[in-house]
């Protein structure tokens, strides 16, 4: 009688165990591949353990979750979003300019971004990144991306928080809809028109007239 085959688990990277920070990198580079090629709704702790070549249980080391791992490789291509960002507007010393470019060039980058691209390809954008659009950490990334906007706008703290998070909300709607397409000059106008006195900012030009 022939004895049943036995399975063994899976030896966690190849037997050769990287540092703490190493590990969450590979970890963290898996669920990025992950979510480009299945979006978020398709990566799972087992989805990242795959791809990373090592069991579930070494997944759950590093991290508490599906939700953390997401979270995290999120948080990874926003910080790199939010260095183009500023590095654009760095130049720009009217408010209005500075809120109006960041948002034509970060909503042009989530769609080209592979990360980033694949969250708003879903029809239903998973909630976890809605919920992290206006978490204290988003508006303190949008903050940083914003250079120096709080300070020329002349915002108090408050004032500051609250426009952040409006100009947040404005940028998940285009993500959410991009209908009516808009080029980017197109997008400006309409920016300049609709964000810009939302915001509490003055416009120095004049607008032109057929803007929507």
């Amino acid at each position: 009688m022939n004895e049943p085959t036995k399975v063994h688990p899976k030896a966690a990277w190849d037997g050769d165990p990287p540092q703490v920070a190493a590990a969450r990198a590979r970890l963290l580079a898996a669920t990025s591949r992950c979510i480009e090629r299945d979006g978020l709704p398709g990566t799972s702790v087992a989805a990242v353990a795959t791809e990373a070549g090592v069991s579930r249980q070494t997944v759950y080391r590093y991290f508490a979750g599906r939700d953390e791992l997401a979270k995290q490789a999120i948080f990874a291509a926003a910080d790199r979003l939010g260095e183009q960002i500023a590095s654009h507007v760095a130049r720009l010393t009217d408010p209005a300019d500075i809120v109006v470019e960041a948002m034509v060039l970060g909503l042009a980058e989530v769609r080209s971004d592979p990360v980033l691209r694949a969250i708003w390809n879903s029809a239903s954008p998973d909630g976890l990144v809605a919920e992290l659009f206006t978490h204290p950490g988003g508006i303190a990334w949008a903050r940083g991306a914003l250079g120096r906007t709080v300070e020329l706008a002349g915002w108090t703290e408050a004032d500051a928080n609250a426009a952040i998070e409006f100009f947040l909300r404005v940028g998940l709607s285009f993500l959410i809809s991009a209908s009516p397409e808009r080029s980017d000059e197109d997008l400006r106008t309409f920016l300049y028109r609709r964000l810009v006195p939302g915001l509490g900012l003055a416009v120095a030009e004049p607008i032109p007239e057929h803007a929507p």
